[in-house]
């Protein structure tokens, strides 16, 4: 629940106080291993998940097999919330890393609304943000060609991640492999690694493993032309604020 607190702290003013229902939740953890499926399409969901620790994709598979990453699960993240409507998830969601998740029933989130206006806003504020990533996820693949849509993607999860300290300065933890970058922006692997390339080769990024550094980040965002203003995460002007009643 840190992460999650530490993300809606970012969007509102928040004192310890107000987040105490929230970190009261009730629910359990749950290690998750790399790979494991934690949500499959048709499923049933009876709980949400809240992301603590680790990375995560959500997608769909075509019946050919081939697979469209919808977005990914960072750390302070919460899904899937058709447990709200008892309706079956129209998606799966994979662990990326070793994961730590809190399961949560939603009657108790709704428990916890009903006592808080305040953390019920500051939720709708990340719904905000994530139906945002969607809209720009149509325009990135739609509009943009291939080294314009993976410099957006990884400009994206670097913002992202510096939210919930995964990153430091223009470094971060990126543990995405070339086929899930591929899947979630409709381009293969091969073509990835060679922007990849290309972006190492002309000194905008250098990568150390799962770590990557944006050395030129100007560079990047005056090639896809990126604008973080649809993330609000330079909003603390219009943070929102609460009455004290």
């Amino acid at each position: 629940m840190v992460s999650l607190v530490k993300r809606l702290k970012y969007y509102c003013d928040f004192d310890d106080d107000a987040t105490k229902p929230l970190l009261e939740l009730p629910g359990r953890y749950m290690d998750v291993m790399r790979g494991a499926e934690l949500i499959r399409a048709g499923d049933s969901p009876t709980h949400g998940f809240i992301v603590e620790s680790g990375w995560a994709m959500r997608y769909t598979l075509l019946s050919d097999g081939r697979r469209q990453v919808l977005n990914v699960l960072m750390p302070g993240d919460m899904f899937d919330l058709q447990v709200f409507v008892a309706a079956q998830a129209d998606h799966s969601v994979t662990a990326l890393t070793d994961m730590n998740v809190k399961l949560f029933r939603a009657e108790d989130l709704l428990d916890v609304f009903n006592s808080s206006g305040r953390i019920a806003q500051a939720l709708w504020w990340t719904a905000v943000q994530e139906e945002a990533m969607l809209r720009e996820q149509i325009v990135r693949n739609g509009r943009r060609n291939a080294a314009e849509r993976i410099a957006h993607f990884v400009l994206e999860l670097h913002r992202r991640a510096l939210m919930v300290d995964e990153g430091q300065g223009t470094s971060f933890r990126l543990p995405l492999t070339q086929s899930v970058i591929g899947d979630a922006l409709g381009l293969t692997s091969i073509h990835v690694n060679r922007v990849l390339k290309r972006f190492r080769d002309c000194g905008l990024i250098t990568k150390n493993g799962q770590w990557i550094e944006l050395v030129d980040r100007d560079a990047l965002v005056a090639l896809c032309d990126f604008d973080p203003s649809y993330l609000h995460l330079d909003a603390y002007p219009r943070r929102l604020r609460f009455r004290n009643s």
